[in-house]
């Protein structure tokens, strides 16, 4: 005779017993980023970052949600006032939420740029006179231009003859003319220059004034004009006459 027996497998489940009556604290969240009135500049990486749990020990976290989720960046794209929101659910259908005000602004700081001391001074062309006629009284007049660049709160443009033979007239040689060369200068319209009165070109150590400006220049191209009167009894030699002259911009006011 054969005896069944029916087994019965026993299997121990521990379980939480919250005693009749007793109320369940609702899910704690905490919000680290972003914080209340919390300011961002626009683009600003931000990343969000809170929990969730439960005070109680009796009823774990079910679900923990916020406007995005937690390490995720938040939103800074525009400029505004926005809110941020966390909910949580736990175990035992308790619920609670939080909320976070916070501001992207625009991105301010200082621009800007410095400007170097600058005093630049170009000549055009060599100045050349009609060729000088002799037994013809004659004022000859020859041009050319400066080119001149200033961040300066003023400039002066001026000219002399730095060589001790014969200052100030040209040369031929052994032989100098007998009328002193003449210069002057006209600043192009606008640009706040001053014509000087000109006259002989002086030496080293009185130079010409030939123009003045009050203000910065940007490329500002003035006219030089130099004369030289030749009488109908000056003895002229054959070859050419010239002269070395030095320019000078210069200012007060760097």
């Amino acid at each position: 005779m054969f005896r069944s027996w029916k087994g019965v497998v026993a299997v121990a489940v521990a379980m939480a017993v919250v005693p009749a009556g007793t109320a369940l604290a609702a899910p704690a969240i905490t919000v680290t980023t972003p914080q209340q009135g919390e300011e961002f500049t626009v683009g600003q990486a931000v990343n969000a970052s809170y929990s969730c749990a439960d005070p109680s020990g009796t009823a774990p976290i079910a679900s923990c949600t916020g406007t995005v989720a937690n390490g995720a960046p938040i939103n800074t794209a525009a400029e505004g006032t926005f809110t941020f929101h966390v909910e949580a659910v736990d175990g035992a259908g308790g619920t609670a939420s939080v909320d976070r005000t916070y501001t992207v602004v625009p991105v301010t700081g200082p621009v800007g740029g410095d400007t170097p001391a600058t005093l630049i001074l170009t000549l055009g062309p060599a100045a050349a006179f009609a060729p000088f006629t002799p037994a013809l009284a004659r004022d000859y007049t020859a041009t050319t231009t400066a080119t001149m660049t200033s961040t300066a709160a003023n400039a002066t443009l001026s000219v002399a003859d730095a060589s001790p033979v014969a200052t100030g007239h040209l040369v031929n040689g052994a032989f100098a003319l007998s009328s002193p060369l003449s210069a002057s200068a006209s600043p192009s319209a606008g640009s706040g220059g001053v014509a000087a009165a000109g006259g002989p070109v002086g030496g080293s150590a009185n130079p010409t004034e030939l123009v003045t400006y009050d203000g910065p220049l940007g490329s500002e191209v003035a006219t030089l004009t130099f004369k030289q009167p030749i009488s109908g009894t000056e003895p002229l030699r054959t070859g050419a006459y010239g002269k070395t002259l030095t320019f000078t911009l210069s200012t007060t006011e760097p």
